[in-house]
């Protein structure tokens, strides 16, 4: 019996995600349109909202719910089920395991057109996601249409980028109209998120007013948290936010509004009359729970709690609204880990999971950071995201009574295209969608990861990009290999599956070799490398060269003084070549090759930007004589007069593009390359200028030391 089984599950298509209950039986249902296909709306049954039951036979399919999302879930299932026009006999009982099942997209920093949301919309509903919050506005963009400040779409919704490109687009009510009820019919609900206090940039460029010092601000195109937010002190914010809740309120009928609150700088608020005053008039008083500006941000939260009230909604904030106390009503999104959501539920908040550490900003890498398309920042697997359970051991069951469910968070600062967005967002989200909806006891990540493939293979009959996992090397991967005798190259993925490679130049395909164990070289070559699903599906490849070489011979300068030789000019360059013949160059001494990114005065708000091009070098010491990797976020990195990095023209965030020499023991040159710049906005200005080194077999990073 248990051999029968087995069989029969590895004939039923994979269903995400899985079902609380389910047994296979043997045979198939043949699907002739809705004959002998029932539906049934039971109200009285004993089934959770949203769940459903769901029997196929032979003869029939009989799906009961006792709410209509139930059986919107049940077909969904079924959708799942079907493979070439025939149902395998099931009974199931499905039911899920949190109210909230939720996607965060953010159309702020790069708009989203309303056939890409609907899109998401479409695939979320199939894998029984039942939010979508929609990130309107931030520093960067403002994106939904105010009748009453049309200034707002006019000036918010257009950014110049410093390349001189411009990103642009908003929705007009109507268009929201349309999402929302587009939404709804798939049993989505739409949770707008309008920025205050802080991220609100966008809004005080339109509207200088808003701000306490009033002042006209530039176009604010890089990502962070800048210091010029809203300010609480002055009745006008109040009644700006109360006529834009006025306009908005209506458009989603759903319970819930967000209201941001993360990331308010409050330095402005220490200097600002109004504030000030406000805290004084209020009896705002610092304590061990707060400063008296974090107060004074609990009482703008309040304020706002108050307004969207009035239109029948409750507050989400992040975490940061916790911050100088918060009112009974608010519901908290837990984004700094766990500790914001395990306070909120133990003072009676109902609480979203969302941290970042569980794998649930989808912005963040999937696989090794120097393999994959630039992104974010941090690393996080697939398996993170899948593994991650919502309620924290240290709640009592009744604390853990507060937690509403989870959520994915996909931030858009790097997020360039929607190929972008969807690589991004899949498959990691069919785990977000599993995790928020299967019983953890019946949650398995093996058997997660091959019920996937069905799931993926859906994505590509849509046309929808997913992630694939590439070929990496533990460690860190490199592109670029040097050795004296031989060198072994050693690949792994980020989820189990196949790879596949050529050494002749040829690219690799599925019949090509595939990869069992390290590859050892001898000579100068190359290799092409790529994943392969068990559906047949290559991933991008990636192209390792390796060269055989001898020691670079050390150098015998006659004289080393310990300091970096530098040159810098001022101007907007993004790749050196950009820099004119006839630049006027300032020359200086640096003892530490990682000041030169600090040569000229650096502003987070990036108002008053000063950019330049530097250019430095020095000597350092190589202790022995080996193959040396180094690593580096300088545009260029020239050891002994050979490129050994060169980042020219990318987002110079993460190290991406190490490389390799083969050096004798001694002193050796080296000359850099630093633009001081804004690309995809990322400044780089924020750069540690570090230039690291380590032997090929050792996993230690260590700075240059000038000589």
């Amino acid at each position: 019996m248990i051999k029968l089984i087995t069989l029969l599950l590895a004939l039923v298509p994979q269903i995400l995600p899985a079902p609380a209950e389910m047994q296979v039986r043997e045979g198939y249902f043949k699907v002739d349109g809705d004959k002998h296909m029932e539906f049934v709306l039971k109200p009285s049954a004993p089934i959770p909202a949203e769940g459903y039951t769901l029997e196929v036979t032979r003869t029939r399919v009989k799906a009961v719910a006792s709410t209509e999302a139930g059986l919107f879930y049940a077909r969904q299932t079924l959708a799942q089920l079907e493979q070439d026009g025939k149902i395998p006999c099931v009974k199931i009982k499905d039911y899920p395991r949190f109210r909230w099942r939720g996607l965060m997209v953010d159309a702020s920093r790069h708009f989203m057109s309303v056939e890409q949301i609907k899109q998401h919309i479409d695939i979320l509903s199939q894998y029984k996601i039942n939010v979508l919050h929609w990130h309107l506005t931030d520093d960067q963009g403002w994106r939904v249409e105010i009748k009453k400040y049309p200034r707002l779409t006019e000036v918010g919704a257009v950014r110049t980028e410093f390349d001189g490109s411009v990103t642009k687009g908003y929705y007009t009510q109507e268009q929201i109209r349309e999402v929302v009820a587009y939404a709804a019919e798939r049993f989505v609900t739409v949770v707008p998120e309008i920025e205050m206090p802080g991220h609100s940039m966008a809004a005080i460029r339109s509207y200088p007013e808003l701000s306490c010092d009033k002042q006209p601000v530039g176009n604010f195109s890089v990502w962070g948290s800048p210091d010029i937010v809203l300010c609480p002190g002055s009745e006008f914010t109040f009644q700006f936010l109360e006529d834009v809740v006025a306009e908005i309120a209506p458009l989603f009928p759903g319970r819930y509004f967000h209201i941001g609150g993360d990331e308010c700088r409050k330095v402005r608020w220490e200097k600002c009359p109004a504030c000030q005053a406000r805290i004084a008039a209020e009896g705002l008083k610092a304590d061990e729970k707060g400063t008296a500006e974090e107060k004074l941000q609990s009482y703008a939260v309040r304020r706002m709690e108050g307004i969207l009230a009035k239109y029948g909604k409750s507050l989400v904030g992040w975490d940061e609204i916790l911050e100088g106390g918060l009112s009974p009503n608010a519901t908290v999104m837990s984004w700094r880990g766990e500790k914001g959501g395990i306070q909120a539920a133990r003072e009676g908040h109902d609480v979203v999971m969302t941290p970042g550490s569980g794998g649930l900003y989808l912005n963040h890498y999937q696989g090794d950071p120097k393999a994959e398309p630039e992104g974010y920042a941090h690393h996080y697997v697939l398996q993170t995201a899948y593994d991650y359970n919502p309620v924290p051991a240290e709640l009592t069951p009744e604390e853990a009574r507060h937690i509403l469910g989870i959520q994915g968070n996909l931030w858009g600062e790097y997020i360039y295209t929607d190929y972008m967005r969807d690589y991004l967002t899949f498959p990691k989200m069919f785990a977000v969608a599993e995790t928020a909806w299967t019983p953890l006891e019946k949650k398995d990540f093996p058997d997660f990861c091959r019920r996937l493939d069905a799931a993926c293979q859906r994505l590509d009959s849509l046309g929808v990009a997913y992630h694939m996992p590439l070929p990496e090397q533990p460690g860190g991967s490199i592109s670029q290999i040097a050795f004296r005798d031989s060198a072994v190259l050693t690949f792994t993925t980020s989820r189990p599956m196949e790879m596949v490679y050529t050494l002749d130049g040829s690219k690799p395909t599925a019949e090509s070799a595939r990869y069992e164990g390290p590859i050892v070289v001898r000579n100068s070559g190359m290799l092409r490398i790529a994943s392969l699903s068990s559906y047949g599906k290559l991933s991008a490849e990636r192209t390792v060269s390796f060269e055989k070489m001898d020691p670079i011979p050390a150098l015998h300068p006659a004289q080393l003084t310990g300091k970096l030789s530098v040159r810098h000019t001022p101007g907007a360059f993004t790749i050196p070549h950009d820099i004119p013949l006839n630049a006027v160059w300032t020359s200086c001494e640096l003892d530490d090759i990682r000041r030169i990114p600090k040569l000229y005065p650096f502003h987070a708000n990036m108002q008053d930007p000063h950019f330049f091009a530097a250019e430095g070098e020095g000597y350092f010491q190589v202790p022995q004589t080996d193959a040396w990797s180094f690593s580096s976020l300088y545009d260029e990195v020239w050891i002994d007069g050979r490129l050994v990095i060169d980042n020219r023209g990318e987002v110079r965030k993460n190290f991406r593009h190490d490389g390799m020499l083969v050096l004798e023991k001694g002193v050796h040159h080296i000359r850099v390359v630093f633009l001081s710049n804004v690309v995809g906005g990322w400044t780089t200005a924020r750069n540690k200028g570090e230039v690291l080194m380590k032997q090929a077999q050792n996993e230690t990073w260590r700075n240059i030391i000038l000589q």
